[in-house]
C-alpha cells in the first residue's frame, strides 16, 4: 500500500503554539515542503546467475536501477493528487511559477525522471515542463549527498553499523540456524556468497524480476512460501540498518572513569535523517518567523510555498523514523516505503490510499501530539533537536575517535605521540631542511621547465568476476572505466594554480596568458591523461589575465578567462614508449622472463605470504590471480574505497586488513614490474638497467636532449633557433608507472615511498619538476628537480638525492646526461623493443657485485631515514 504523509503548517494559531481543530479550513496554508520515493524501477544490483539481463530490461523501457514505464506512471499519478490538493485548491498558481515551488533530486537517473514525471502531473504543458527541468536542483555528487542519499559516504556510519552487528540482538537474528541455511543455500543458487550485509540484493532482484517477467520467475527455486520468508528477514535487516536497535554498546568497566555508553541507534538515525530534518526544519522556521514579524516587513520574505524532494525510500523511511512513525510502512514490501510514497510536510499528518484516493490523518501516530488531529510546531522542533548535528556532516563523518575504547595501549600511543611533537619532529623537520628550497642566487637565469606528472583520481579500470559495484555505477567524468573523475579534474585545477603561482607570479617566467610559443604539453593517448591536461591548463591559464577576443571568444556564454589549449599525443598509448612505460616491448617482456629466474623473485613467489593473498583474492573473485594480474584487484579495491565505500565495505569478504593486504602485495608487484631487482644480474644480465632503458631511458633521453639544446642556446642564443629560443615549458601528462620510471633511471624512486614502502608508485596528480638553469658567471648549465606527492604537497628539492650531485640543490647538468646515457636505448625505442636479449648484453662476473650494490643507491640516499624510523616506531615507557 502506498502511503501519503501531510504535516500542514498554517496560520496565526499555528503560530501561537496549538493547533486545536481537526478542520482543515479553519487555517491558512502557507508553505509545503514534499519529500517522495521514486517509481519502480530494473533491479539495482542483479545476483550473478540472475537469468534476465540488462538489455531484456532495456526493451521495456528500463534499465539495471532504471525507473520502468510503470514507474514514470505512478509518478504522474502522483503529481495529478498533488496538481488537486495544492493547485486546484489555489494554494499554487494554475502555471508553474519556480519563485514559489523548488525542486531537487538526487543525482539519479531513476529519481530525476520521477521529479519529471511528477512535476507533469502537476503541470501538464510542455512549456511549464521546459521551465522545470531548468530549475531543477541536482546534487552533483550522489555518494556526498548526505541530505537526500542516507547512504552518502560516511565513516563515522559505516563504523556505528559494525559496532551494531556485535551486538546480541543482531547476532540473535543472523546467526539463526535457519537464517545461516538460507544464506547457504542463496549462495550456491545465485553464484554469491551471500550474507546480512548483501542480503537485500536477492529479494531486491526477484521481487522486479516477479513483477515485469512473470513467465521467467524460477518459480521452482522461490516458491512463494520462500519469497514470504525473504521479504520478512530483509524487513528485519532493514530495520537494524536504519538504526532501530534497542541495545547500547559499551566501553570500559562500569563505574569506572573510562566507562561510557552509546545509543548506536540513535547515532546512526542522526546521519541519515538529521541532515534532512535540519534543512527541512530551517525551510519552516524561516516561514513561520516571516509570518511573524510585521505585516509591512513580509514583503522582504521569501516567496517560497512548496519544496520537493525526489528520493529514495530509505531517505523517506529515515525521516519516518526520526519521528517515530517507522510502523507506517509494516506493511509495505520488506517494511520500507513502496514506490512513489511520498511525505508532505504541513505540520498535520494525513495517509493517503492511492487505490480509493483518499487521504487519512495519521498525525496522531506521532509521539507527543498525544492523538490530537493536529499537533504543536514545537513537537517538530524538538525533533529537529534531538538529531541535530552541531557541525557539518560531511566533518561529522569523519569523527570516530569516540566509538572506540581507550585501551592503555592507546593511551601509551597518546603519549608517545606528544613525546614524538616535542622531541624527533624537530630533528625530523631539520633534516627535512635539507630537502628545502632556497632563492636562487643573481647569476642563475632559469631557462627551461620540463614537467612529468601523473593524471589525477580516475574510474576503476575494468571489471572483476563478482565485483561489487556494477559497471553502470561509474558514470562520472563522462561514465565508464578508466575515466578522470570531476575529483582528479579538481586535483589538476589545483596543481595547474600552483604551476601558475611557480612560473608566472613568483619566477615571472611563463607569459600570464597562454603563448603557443612557450608551452607544449604531450599526453598519453588517454582520456584520463588528455583531461588531466586540460584541467591542469584550466588553472593555469583561466585567470583575469586572460584577453577577451584574443585569447577567447568575447561573446555571451563563453566562460569568462578560459582558452581552450592543445594537448598533443604523438601514437597509440600501447606504441608510445615515450610516455608509456607499459608500451608494447617485446624485449622487456623477455628480460622480465630472465629476471623470474633469479633467487628474490622466486622467493617472493613461494613466500607464504603471496601465495595466501592470492589464493583468497582467487576465490573471492572466481578468478586466477598471480603477480601479473593483482593489480586489477588492488585497483578495484583503492577506487572503490573512494567512491564507493559503503558498497565495498558490506562485503563479507572485505576488512581494511584485506585492503592493506592486496596494497602491500600490490607494491611488492610493482617493484619487480618497474625492473627494481636486487640483485641486478640474472644470469649474467643486468636486467635492473636493461629494463629500466625500456620504461624510463626514452624518456630521460628526450628530456636530456631538450635541456641540452636549450642550454646552448641560453649560451649562445644567435646560433639557436626560433622554435627553442621561445620554447620555456614542456608538459608530460602520463602515468604512475611513468613518473616512477623517471625517478627510478635517476636512482632516486624512494622519494615516494620511503625505505619501508619501497616500490610504491606516486599518487594522483603526483609532479615532477626539471629546472634549467644558466649560470652566467661561469657560462656553464645546471639543472634542480622538485617532486610534490598530490596537488596537496608542496615541491621539495629532490636533486640532492640524485648521484652525482654531491647533496647539491643545484646540479652540473652533466650529471643528468651521464644517467641518461647510462638508460638510453641502443637504438630508437621502437626497434630496440623488437630485439631480445642477446650474449652481449651479458656482464662480466666481477661486475655483478658491482651491480648488485648499486640497486641501494636510492636508499643509501636517505641516510637519515632508519633513525627517523626507529626513533617513531620502537619507541617504548
Amino acid at each position: 500500500m502506498n502511503i501519503w504523509i501531510f504535516l500542514l503548517v498554517v496560520t496565526q494559531n499555528v503560530l501561537n503554539g496549538l493547533l486545536a481543530s481537526s478542520d482543515r479550513n479553519d487555517y491558512e496554508l502557507i508553505f509545503v515542503q514534499a519529500l517522495w520515493r521514486h517509481g519502480s524501477r530494473g533491479p539495482t544490483h542483479p545476483y550473478k546467475k540472475n537469468t534476465i539481463p540488462e538489455e531484456d530490461w532495456k526493451r521495456i523501457g528500463s534499465g539495471y536501477g532504471q525507473l520502468t514505464n510503470d514507474g514514470g506512471n505512478e509518478q504522474l499519478e502522483l503529481g495529478k493528487a498533488i496538481r488537486e490538493r495544492y493547485v486546484n485548491s489555489g494554494f499554487l498558481p494554475k502555471q508553474f511559477d519556480e519563485h514559489l515551488a523548488k525542486f531537487r533530486t538526487s543525482n539519479r537517473n531513476r529519481t530525476i525522471y520521477s521529479a519529471e514525471f511528477n512535476f507533469m502531473g502537476m503541470y501538464p504543458k510542455p512549456k511549464d515542463l521546459e521551465k522545470f527541468k531548468k530549475e531543477l536542483s541536482i546534487k552533483e555528487e550522489y555518494s556526498s549527498d548526505c541530505v537526500n542519499n542516507v547512504m552518502c559516504s560516511c565513516e563515522r556510519r559505516s563504523v556505528l553499523q559494525r559496532l551494531g552487528r556485535n551486538t546480541t540482538e543482531y547476532k540473535n537474528l543472523v546467526q539463526e540456524p535457519w537464517v545461516i541455511q538460507l544464506f547457504h543455500n542463496l549462495s550456491e543458487i545465485t553464484g554469491e556468497n551471500v550474507d546480512a550485509r548483501n542480503f537485500w540484493r536477492i529479494p531486491d532482484t526477484l521481487r522486479c524480476e516477479k513483477r515485469y517477467f512473470p513467465k521467467r520467475f524460477p518459480v521452482d527455486q522461490f516458491p512463494d512460501d520462500l519469497m514470504v520468508k525473504l521479504e520478512d528477514l530483509n524487513t528485519k535487516i532493514n530495520r537494524f540498518t536504519s538504526g532501530l536497535y534497542t541495545e547500547k554498546v559499551s566501553f570500559g568497566k562500569p563505574n569506572t572513569p573510562n566507562y561510557k555508553s552509546i545509543d548506536i541507534g540513535k547515532e546512526i538515525a542522526k546521519i541519515r535523517s538529521g541532515p534532512l530534518i535540519s534543512h527541512i526544519y530551517k525551510r519552516l522556521k524561516t516561514k513561520l518567523n516571516c509570518l511573524k514579524s510585521k505585516r509591512a516587513a513580509r514583503s522582504t520574505c521569501s516567496p517560497l510555498k512548496y519544496h520537493a524532494y525526489s528520493s529514495h525510500d530509505m531517505t523517506l523511511y529515515a525521516l519516518l523514523t526520526a519521528m517515530g512513525l517507522q510502523d507506517v510502512t509494516a506493511s509495505d514490501v520488506c517494511g520500507w516505503p513502496s514506490y512513489a510514497s511520498s511525505l508532505f510536510i504541513e505540520l498535520s499528518i494525513f495517509y493517503r490510499n492511492p487505490s480509493v484516493k483518499k487521504f487519512e490523518n495519521i498525525t496522531p501516530k506521532m509521539p507527543f501530539c498525544h492523538g490530537k488531529s493536529h499537533c504543536q510546531f514545537e513537537v517538530f522542533e524538538r525533533i529537529y533537536n534531538d538529531f541535530l548535528i552541531d557541525i557539518p556532516i560531511h566533518e561529522h563523518c569523519k569523527v570516530t575517535s569516540d566509538l572506540q575504547e581507550q585501551t592503555l595501549a592507546q593511551m601509551y600511543t597518546k603519549i608517545r605521540q606528544l613525546c614524538i611533537i616535542f622531541f624527533y619532529i624537530p630533528t625530523t623537520l631539520f633534516l627535512g631542511f635539507l630537502n628545502a628550497e632556497t632563492e636562487v642566487s643573481d647569476d642563475l637565469q632559469l631557462v627551461f621547465v620540463h614537467t612529468v606528472w601523473r593524471h589525477g583520481d580516475r574510474s576503476q579500470d575494468g571489471h572483476l568476476k563478482n565485483d561489487p559495484v556494477d559497471a553502470s555505477e561509474w558514470i562520472k567524468g563522462g561514465g565508464g572505466y578508466g575515466q578522470l573523475s570531476p575529483e582528479g579534474m579538481a586535483q589538476h585545477f589545483h596543481l595547474g594554480k600552483k604551476l601558475r603561482d611557480r612560473y608566472m607570479n613568483k619566477f615571472k617566467f611563463l607569459h600570464p596568458f597562454y603563448d603557443s610559443q612557450q608551452i607544449y604539453v604531450r599526453s598519453t593517448d588517454s582520456n584520463r591523461t588528455i583531461n588531466s591536461a586540460l584541467s591542469n591548463m584550466l588553472g593555469m591559464f583561466t585567470s583575469n589575465d586572460s584577453r577577451p577576443g584574443i585569447d577567447y571568444p568575447d561573446i555571451e556564454g563563453w566562460p569568462r578567462g578560459f582558452m581552450p589549449l592543445p594537448i598533443h599525443t604523438a601514437t597509440s598509448y600501447l606504441e608510445d614508449c615515450m610516455a608509456n612505460a607499459f608500451c608494447n616491448c617485446r624485449r622487456r617482456e623477455s628480460l622480465l622472463e630472465i629476471a623470474h629466474k633469479g633467487e628474490q623473485f622466486q622467493n617472493f613467489l613461494n613466500s607464504e605470504k603471496y601465495i595466501n593473498v592470492t589464493t583468497h583474492i582467487s576465490e573471492v573473485f572466481n578468478t586466477t590471480f598471480t603477480w601479473e594480474n593483482l593489480w586489477k584487484v588492488h585497483d578495484a579495491v583503492s577506487t572503490q574505497l573512494v567512491h564507493f565505500p559503503e558498497i565495498l565495505e558490506n562485503q563479507s569478504w572485505y576488512s581494511p586488513q584485506f585492503s592493506e593486504d592486496v596494497k602491500e602485495m600490490n607494491r611488492l608487484t610493482n617493484t619487480f614490474i618497474s625492473g627494481l631487482y636486487d640483485p641486478a644480474v640474472v644470469q649474467g644480465i643486468n636486467v635492473r638497467r636493461e629494463i629500466l632503458k625500456t620504461r624510463g631511458g626514452p624518456l630521460v633521453n628526450e628530456i636530456a636532449t631538450r635541456m641540452r639544446t636549450k642550454a646552448r642556446c641560453a649560451k649562445n642564443p644567435t646560433k639557436c633557433d626560433n622554435y627553442h629560443q621561445n620554447l620555456k615549458y614542456y608538459a608530460y601528462s602520463t602515468h604512475d608507472h611513468t613518473v616512477f620510471a623517471l625517478l627510478a633511471v635517476l636512482g632516486i624512486e624512494g622519494i615516494v615511498g620511503g625505505k619501508e614502502k619501497y616500490g610504491q608508485w606516486p599518487d594522483y596528480a603526483a609532479d615532477i619538476l626539471i629546472e634549467l638553469f644558466h649560470n652566467s658567471t661561469s657560462g656553464q648549465p645546471c639543472f634542480r628537480m622538485l617532486y610534490a606527492d598530490n596537488d596537496n604537497s608542496e615541491f621539495d628539492v629532490v636533486t640532492p638525492n640524485i648521484k652525482g650531485c654531491n647533496s647539491k640543490e643545484f646540479c652540473d647538468l652533466k650529471v643528468f646526461d651521464h644517467l641518461a646515457k647510462e638508460y638510453r636505448p641502443d637504438r630508437p625505442i621502437n626497434e630496440f623493443c623488437e630485439i631480445p636479449p642477446v650474449p652481449e648484453n651479458q656482464v662480466p662476473a666481477h661486475y655483478e657485485q658491482q651491480a648488485a650494490q648499486s640497486t641501494q643507491s636510492a636508499i643509501t640516499n636517505y641516510w637519515y631515514l632508519p633513525t627517523i624510523l626507529v626513533s617513531l616506531f620502537s619507541f617504548h615507557f
